[in-house]
């Protein structure tokens, strides 16, 4: 939870900081575990629309966009790591459509090194805003941290990084090995020092 939440939470930062309206923006996630599903989730509860998942075995596609209800189903649904719905279309097809549908922002959130420059390149001629990196190293690179694809992406618009968008664990163990919290196990306090680690980063 805290690390898709620190994901999500990036974002929310970009545009209080850049400036935008969170509660316009459309998102699209790739990857529906722990990371994809959890930073939809808070995304959803900011009032971003969720139009497009995603997933290793299909997809879904909503122009509409799914709110916090619908978000919080589809999470409750997952099969494991595993994205379930009666709506959900082959990964073939959503392959096809999810990169020229529009959203302002990008959650690449399964596996390292998937998206190609040509995905880049539709979402960026799509609306594409920010992208809050869940993966490691989200594009089809060879270099470990900065290759080609992300040097493009970069040009055209603006990337968390994963060091700062995926350091919810990291913070959480830091904070509790933090001697001056001891003894302070809420989640609140938790989540609060995650987010204000991202929002001065």
């Amino acid at each position: 939870m805290i690390t898709g939440f620190g994901v999500a939470e990036a974002v929310r930062h970009y545009y209080q900081i850049w400036g935008g309206d969170i509660q316009e923006k459309r998102a699209i996630i790739q990857g529906w575990g722990n990371v994809g599903s959890t930073a939809a989730l808070y995304l959803a509860k900011y009032g971003v629309k969720i139009v497009g998942i995603i997933d290793r075995e299909g997809g879904l596609i909503n122009p509409e966009g799914y709110e916090l209800d619908g978000v919080k189903k589809l999470f409750h649904d997952k099969d494991g790591n595993k994205l379930v719905s009666d709506d959900m279309i082959s990964f073939e097809e959503a392959n096809k459509k999810i990169w020229e549908m529009g959203a302002e922002i990008f959650i690449p959130a399964a596996a390292s090194r998937l998206v190609s420059k040509e995905q880049a390149s539709s979402m960026i001629e799509n609306d594409l805003e920010v992208v809050s990196c869940g993966a490691n190293v989200p594009f089809s690179d060879e270099e470990i941290f900065y290759g080609p694809i992300a040097e493009f992406v970069d040009r055209k618009v603006s990337i968390l990084p994963d060091f700062i968008a995926n350091c919810g664990m990291a913070r959480t163990f830091a904070f509790l090995m933090d001697p001056k919290n001891d003894g302070v196990l809420t989640d609140e306090d938790i989540f609060n020092d995650c987010s204000q680690t991202i929002s001065a980063a």
